[in-house]
């Protein structure tokens, strides 16, 4: 969630400073064609070199795990394109669709239609397998117990923090990975398993009634609705599969020790231990539910017994501690006869020709207590689970990892790589020939980390064989491609890609790669398990949750102009060419202008400080493609200002000129003081030229939001010795970044030595140094070399009130509009092309001189205007519109009044996310006004 750089002058948009695209400013687009590709039209590696690092790096992380060229690619995928039979099934390739909840479900009787556009959307696209999210396997109750679960408000209640305060960090947007989407309510959670006491009740007696978000599959009344959900997906010749999980016991049922797993954890509720008969109770649902999946029409079922959920604990000496009966831990055919005898019990039920795949962790490891594995499966045990399973009649196996201590790490590995490689986001860097038994694979930034471990198991068994874990065949087709025509893995599952791409299937079988839209590995889509209720969004697709909304009720493709206009787009950054995208796509005659001789507006400086792991040269690639596809005129080095406007003559434009770097506070006049500004100038000169500015031994990073943080990770990559001071609270830190990047950023900074000064008053610069009172009102000097000043960048409106006062229609996108971050400007881009010739009212923020602004992203996007007069908030709006409806506006003049009356806002009950969005866009209006 990077803030959006949009320029056709040489400004810097808010948050886009540390989220660009290409590792120097001659790998983005040089021309309308097709730039920073190689030949064929492919996306080029990136080459993650960071511009003031001389030498070796001076992380461990690199050090230990050094990174292996990305190939080719070579074009073929042919292995990857071949059908595969499963349990008498042909699948017609070999990509399938992870279990990853969708958050689309909202009646309990029906499938809605935003699901099955989404599911959907991947069969059109070419997939060959889908593994649909999770369904009810038992039904609700009048009441439950909800006095041992945490706080439903965004914190994590008893667990532990990751920087003192788990309150201090706001829930950012996101997917739920495998969990059902929750909203928030806790009547509408599902149960949590019953606490085995004598003359206790059933698990059904402690569901809740009034649950939302679920189909049910309990009892053959829920047959129908998955038969609709069979027949639309089957229309496309696409193997579908249900993934069972009991979401009763989200932590387990195997123990009742509550383990202390770390800050990054999924830890919703204590283990709540299961009797004997209530464990086969449990197992006879999960066949019952078999069976009706298989009267549905389903082809198959998946048994999630990984990412510590239900079955995982009993597989788990780790957990699985305090049994005495047969299914203790005692032995490996104990720990795995929970699911032995259901896949025995559901292949009685259904036959051979029905799929029952078993999803568990190849290779378990502890990154919350490095190196200590006790209790954790070895790949030895793992392999001789796959042949128990194998012979109780599993049909395949879906093989992933479990990092106890942080939640994704073990489906999602290159998160492990965001902030350095292997970082475990608890201050410990992970030795990938050494740690979880060397056979994670941490050579390349986390994609295709687990095929060695899956390699290793089919080797054990006759059966298919696939995994997940950063498995994108855009980003490395060689080497997954390769993977399976060695024999390596069978299948191989994605979800993440697809949000970004659905087609990815059909465009790479087509040979139309560099037509992909990439993912970024941004972690903007997911948040479990810290944000519950919070709608997924992804940075490169902004139809993602939006479709079939009001924002999008057409769904996910635009629907043609009944009415083509000439629109002129003004900016080449992110949202500028998102915008030109949508209207050429929509049938509009698209002109785009920038001033640069490239596109990407900042985001090569953005890609040379935030190194390469986002890959945004792909994102940026991929969008120049798509001008020359559409047939937009794109007219570089041109800078666009009204006078070009009026010789134009357009029907509509669009401005997305970008934000203004230079503050209108200046922090100081120091002879070693660097902007935002002299940043971009010096990138404009090479990678040499912002290593020279940012020179010395000791740096001084001004501001501690998100451009601020990754400021401070570039210099101390680069081996100095790095402050952060800034006059905001320690809540704004890395605000703005993703959940993930946030958490584990957060820890990185001070476990590298990053000195955080917070609530930074009474601040003087000198030549050398910077003097303030602290948060504890204590006088402060710090010396330095250099001294940067990353705040935010401001809007700047000039542009568009100019065209709109010569006449024309203009709409402002990016942070032309209001500072927000790259998914924000590409979402509003992609909305305003679609409904570009019937907009009314879609302009920017309309400031005057004693007026601030900005936006920020809860449900929707929210935003607030402060009107400050001497120093003090005369008047507050607060535009919650976009958020839920019904409360939207309402909830904005609650918070007006509270920010008039207090200078702040408190959440209010039952709108977490909206508050925490205020609480954010709040701080960046301070901010801007200096109070």
């Amino acid at each position: 969630m990077h803030r959006s750089p949009d320029s056709s002058t040489p400004t810097f948009s808010r948050r886009s400073f540390l989220a660009g695209a290409a590792t120097t400013v001659a790998g983005i687009a040089a021309s309308a064609s097709l730039a920073g590709c190689g030949a064929e039209g492919t996306p080029v590696a990136e080459t993650g070199t960071d511009p003031a690092t001389t030498g070796e790096s001076v992380l461990l992380g690199d050090q230990l795990n050094p990174q292996a060229a990305v190939e080719g690619p070579s074009g073929d995928m042919s292995a990857i394109f071949s059908p595969l039979n499963i349990a008498h099934v042909t699948v017609k390739n070999r990509l399938g669709k992870s279990c990853a909840g969708s958050e689309l479900q909202e009646s309990t009787e029906w499938p809605d239609e935003k699901m099955l556009g989404f599911y959907e959307g991947f069969c059109e696209g070419g997939l060959g397998m889908i593994v649909y999210e999770q369904s009810l396997l038992f039904p609700p109750a009048a009441s439950m117990d909800t006095s041992a679960l945490p706080p439903m408000d965004g914190s994590m209640g008893d667990l532990p923090p990751m920087d003192g305060s788990m309150g201090d960090l706001p829930p950012m947007d996101g997917s739920m990975g495998d969990l059902p989407p929750m909203d928030g309510a806790m009547g509408d959670l599902p149960p949590m398993g019953d606490a085995g006491a004598e003359g206790s009740s059933s698990m059904e007696d402690v569901m809740p009634s009034g649950l939302s978000g679920f189909l049910s599959i309990y009892d053959d009344a829920g047959i129908p609705a998955h038969q609709e959900i069979a027949d639309r997906i089957h229309r496309h010749d696409v193997v579908l599969i249900a993934q069972m999980l009991d979401v009763s016991t989200s932590t387990g049922a195997a123990a009742s020790t509550v383990r202390e797993e770390g800050s990054l954890e999924m830890a919703m509720v204590p283990p709540l231990m299961q009797t004997t008969e209530q464990v086969q109770a449990e197992q006879q649902a999960f066949i019952d539910a078999a069976e009706r999946y298989k009267k549905a029409g389903w082809d198959g079922v998946e048994l999630n017994a990984s990412c510590n959920h239900y079955f995982s604990t009993f597989l788990s000496r780790y957990a699985n501690t305090e049994r005495t009966d047969q299914y203790s831990g005692e032995s490996i055919e104990n720990r795995a006869r929970i699911l032995t005898e259901i896949i025995e019990g559901i292949r009685e039920r259904v036959g051979d020709d029905f799929i029952i795949q078993v999803l568990y962790s190849g290779i378990e490891g502890n990154v919350a207590s490095l190196g200590d594995d006790t209790g954790c499966t070895s790949i030895e045990e793992a392999i001789e689970f796959a042949k128990l399973f194998e012979r109780a009649g599993a049909s395949s196996l879906h093989v992933r990892s479990q990092l106890y201590g942080h939640h994704n790490g073990g489906f999602q590995p290159d998160v492990l790589h965001y902030h350095e490689h292997g970082d475990t986001g608890y201050g410990t860097v992970i030795d990938y020939d050494r740690h979880f038994g060397g056979v994670i694979d941490g050579s390349h930034d986390g994609a295709g980390a687990l095929i060695e471990v899956a390699a290793r198991i089919k080797e054990a068994v006759s059966i298919p064989v696939g995994t997940v874990g950063y498995m994108d065949p855009r980003a490395e087709p060689d080497l997954m491609n390769r993977a399976i025509a060695d024999g390596k893995i069978d299948f191989m599952l994605m979800t993440r890609p697809l949000i970004a791409d659905a087609a990815i299937a059909q465009k790479l079988e087509e040979g139309r790669r560099d037509e992909v839209a990439p993912c970024t590995r941004c972690m903007t889509c997911f948040v479990a398990p810290f944000s519950f209720g919070t709608p997924s969004y992804c940075r490169v697709n902004a139809a993602h949750t939006r479709a079939f909304t009001e924002e999008m009720p057409e769904g996910y493709t635009p629907v043609p102009a009944s009415d083509p206009r000439s629109i002129m787009v003004i900016g080449g950054g992110p949202a500028g060419m998102e915008a030109a995208r949508i209207a050429a796509l929509r049938g509009h005659r698209v002109s785009l202008y920038e001033r640069e001789d490239h596109l990407g507006g900042l985001t090569g400086l953005a890609a040379a400080v935030k190194g390469s792991h986002e890959r945004i040269a792909d994102h940026i690639a991929y969008l120049s493609r798509q001008l020359e596809v559409t047939g937009v005129d794109v007219h570089l080095s041109t800078e666009a200002d009204v006078d070009l406007v009026v010789s134009c003559a357009p029907d509509i434009v669009v401005v997305a000129c970008g934000g203004a770097l230079d503050r209108n506070e200046p922090i100081g006049a120091a002879a070693r003081l660097v902007t935002l500004a002299d940043l971009q100038e010096a990138q404009l000169s090479g990678d040499e030229a912002v290593a020279e500015l940012l020179a010395g031994e000791r740096a001084t990073v001004y501001g501690c939001e998100m451009e601020a943080c990754n400021v401070a990770e570039y210099l101390v990559r680069a081996g100095r010795t790095v402050d952060i001071v800034s006059p905001s609270p320690a809540e704004s830190l890395y605000q703005g970044a993703p959940t993930w990047p946030k958490l584990m950023g957060t820890t990185w900074l001070k476990t590298h030595g990053v000195r955080l000064h917070h609530q930074a008053r009474n601040i003087s610069v000198g030549e050398g140094d910077i003097t303030f009172t602290d948060e504890r009102g204590v006088a402060a000097t710090v010396p330095f070399d250099v001294l940067v000043d990353a705040r935010p960048p401001q809007s700047r409106p000039e542009l568009l009130a100019s065209i709109r006062e010569a006449g024309f229609a203009a709409h402002a996108v990016g942070d032309a509009y209001a500072p927000g971050t790259i998914a924000n400007a590409v979402a509003r881009a992609n909305i305003v092309a679609r409904n570009i010739e019937t907009l009314d009212g879609f302009g920017a923020l309309q400031l005057e001189d004693d007026q601030y602004g900005a936006t920020a992203t809860g449900i929707g996007e929210v935003t607030v205007v402060l009107t400050v007069q001497d120093g003090v908030i005369a008047a507050a709006d607060v535009d919650t519109s976009n958020e839920t409806a019904g409360i939207g506006r309402e909830l904005g003049s609650q918070f007006a009044s509270q920010i008039v009356e207090t200078g702040n806002v408190d959440a209010v009950s039952g709108a977490t996310e909206t508050s925490t969005a205020v609480a954010e866009a709040l701080a960046g209006c301070k901010q801007q006004a200096g109070i």
